[in-house]
């Protein structure tokens, strides 16, 4: 994926560049079972606040979510917004909070955190958000509704605020029996093949099934699932206004209408490399088990497994022939045993009930793909060292969010990513003696990693 293809759009903007359905869908959630038809949880305050923090925080923030689960998402939107708007300080809004504070794992970085959801309190708008959700036929779910998939929140700290939802599909309902079908983009007509026979399979027996809405396998596994008039399941990387890629635009209206589309971040947001790599986690997190048709050698669908294992969940590969390298990543899952071989639905669905296997080593979170021409969705997952590995998540995020062709202000770089302009200022400066970037005159460009 070319990163730097989308700016964000903030949902107000109207049209959605990605391909996203217009608010007329026919795969409108009053038209099959909708949350409302349980409680929802909190107050509307609430769920504006929770909204706005999606926007505001990245994917998989412990520490937005430990602060949240302390003192609410009402009072941590207040604080962000008043740092935001110069109305204190985030000292002297963590001073005032030290005994809560100290209660939140990670706490001692709360004031830097602060600052650092403060470049985006301009955007802290939930209701905005809301509005533009419900006219897409979506809701926001949060923990507390009757939708809510309380497999999710065995993530602990890295538990989704809340999930932005399109389609059909209840999530309760449907993740009650999930298995994760995940793979190669660039997949092979085995590798499909094998996915398309086993979410049929899959689908034939009331078992939804889950994936990334990618192409290759995933996009394999949702069309079978998709011609058995089954629930199907796409957690995406970007807003849920955004399909990507936006080829399979057709194969997510076909999602919506029996189905659900998923995010964690907020509409309009870019699917960038670090979200497809943290969106990985919900869809791990999503089901009981994950299989792996076809991977490489660096495929994403090898950083899926790895969450996968990491929640103590069944792990599935299915074999490939030793000449392909499409299949190199699901053999050392297996060589390693951190993957059980399946070649059926019958083997998968065996494994529901077999103990857990032990946990991945965690290596590095974005590995060295970027440097060797992985596409976005599909880099680093840590099986290669190279020269981006030990750059901080910080350094990482800013050089996700640089364009090696349009250069870009520090300002712009740090509302992007996420980060203070002191934190981006630094990012850069060791970006830039790494030779990953450099300054020109209107702004900072990535260059290419020297070999």
């Amino acid at each position: 994926m070319n990163e730097h293809a989308h700016d964000e759009v903030h949902p107000g903007g109207g049209a959605h560049p990605d391909g996203g359905a217009h608010p007329d869908d026919k795969a409108h959630p009053n038209d099959g079972a909708h949350p409302d038809d349980g409680a929802g949880a909190g107050s509307d305050e609430m769920r504006a606040a929770v909204a706005a923090l999606l926007r505001i925080g990245e994917p998989g923030d412990g520490l937005l979510k430990g602060f949240v689960e302390a003192i609410g998402p009402v009072a941590v939107l207040e604080i962000v917004l008043a740092v935001a708007a110069g109305a204190t300080s985030s000292a002297e809004a963590v001073g005032g909070l030290r005994t809560l504070v100290d209660e939140v794992s990670g706490g001692g970085q709360l004031s830097e955190a602060i600052d650092r959801w403060a470049v985006r309190g301009a955007d802290g708008a939930g209701s905005r958000d809301l509005e533009a959700i419900d006219l897409l036929g979506g809701r926001l779910v949060i923990p507390g509704d009757e939708e809510w998939p309380a497999a999710l929140s065995e993530l602990g700290p890295a538990a989704p605020l809340g999930l932005w939802v399109r389609g059909t599909a209840r999530l309760d309902r449907a993740l009650t029996r999930a298995i994760a079908i995940v793979g190669a983009r660039a997949a092979s007509n085995y590798g499909t093949k094998c996915a398309s026979d086993l979410a049929w399979d899959l689908a034939a027996r009331a078992i939804t099934v889950v994936s990334g809405g990618a192409f290759g396998i995933d996009a394999a596994a949702h069309r079978a699932a998709i011609a058995r008039e089954a629930p199907t399941i796409a957690f995406m990387a970007g807003g849920v206004d955004r399909f990507y890629p936006a080829a399979n635009t057709e194969l997510f209206q076909q999602i919506l209408e029996t189905g659900a589309i998923v995010s964690e971040t907020a509409p309009g947001m870019t699917p960038m490399r670090h979200r497809f790599l943290l969106r990985n986690r919900l869809i791990a997190a999503s089901a009981q088990a994950t299989v792996i048709v076809e991977a490489g050698w660096r495929s994403g669908a090898l950083n899926t497994a790895r969450h996968a294992l990491e929640l103590s969940r069944e792990v599935a590969a299915f074999p490939g022939s030793v000449y392909s390298a499409s299949s190199t990543g699901t053999h050392r899952l297996i060589r390693n045993h951190e993957a059980e071989l399946v070649t059926s639905s019958d083997d998968v669905i065996a494994l529901l009930d077999d103990g857990a296997p032990a946990l991945f080593d965690t290596s590095s979170f974005f590995g060295s793909a970027a440097a060797g021409g992985v596409d976005a969705e599909h880099a680093g997952t840590g099986a290669v060292s190279g020269p981006l590995d030990d750059l901080g998540e910080g350094e990482k995020i800013c050089l996700n969010v640089l364009s090696t062709t349009k250069s870009l202000d520090v300002g712009t770089v740090a509302a992007r990513a996420g980060l203070t302009v002191p934190g981006v200022l630094s990012a850069l400066a060791a970006l830039e003696l790494l030779g990953l970037a450099t300054r020109r005159d209107t702004g900072w460009v990535k260059l290419r990693p020297r070999t």
